[in-house]
């Protein structure tokens, strides 16, 4: 069963948070102050959530469906990179 570290799980939360941060920006959308605790929530719900979902794959199929999450989360995290680098004026 693939598991992520306590860590990582805390940097994917948040890398992605920003992310959604960034592409809901491209809209119009402002996700700061208390909606960004609630879409961190969400966030970090959703990776516990596919984490136990990923013990339901079978293991023939596991190697394939983890690099296609580890795709997703890696797009949504350079969005939330970029945006954090964006916002401390580097």
């Amino acid at each position: 069963m693939l598991e992520l570290p306590l860590e990582l799980k805390a940097l994917l939360t948040f890398l992605v948070t920003q992310g959604l941060k960034a592409l809901f920006s491209l809209f119009g959308k402002d996700l700061s102050g208390n909606v960004a605790a609630f879409v961190a929530l969400v966030v970090g719900g959703v990776v516990f959530f596919v984490e136990g979902l990923l013990a339901l794959v079978p293991a023939e199929n596991a190697e394939l469906v983890g690099s296609a999450l580890a795709f997703v989360a890696m797009l949504l995290s350079s969005f939330g990179t970029h945006y954090t680098y964006k916002r401390i004026g580097a």
